[in-house]
């Protein structure tokens, strides 16, 4: 009963860090239209993912605090495995918009599960 409820709370929260992972192991994404609208939908990208791990790690019954330092610490792991990537590159301001990603699921009540 603890092992499945484990797996319930923190599957998810494990499944999605795989998938952020994942997009961040390709060595290049592809281009969408212009380079102002490239430019929106991937940093819209980051804010999304990161609102969604926000929820995912609330849920998993970490309090704000706790989630905000978790999805910091994986942002900047994700930007430091991007090093590793040929044709990625690693930006802290991505980590500031994964942050901000986080702050809008906070502010929009996905604070609980």
């Amino acid at each position: 009963m603890v092992k499945q409820k484990i797996i319930y709370r923190w599957g998810p929260v494990i499944v999605w860090a795989g998938v952020i992972f994942g997009f961040s192991s390709l060595p290049t994404l592809p281009k969408v239209g212009f380079d102002i609208w490239d430019f929106i939908v991937k940093k819209s990208a980051h804010l999304g993912e990161y609102a969604i791990f926000f929820y995912l790690l609330r849920r998993a019954g970490l309090s704000v605090k706790q989630a905000f330092m978790v999805g910091i610490a994986y942002a900047i792991s994700d930007e430091l495995h991007q090093l590793l990537v040929p044709g990625r590159t690693s930006k802290l301001t991505d980590v500031g918009i994964d942050t901000l990603g986080m702050g809008i699921a906070y502010g929009y009540g996905l604070r609980k599960s």
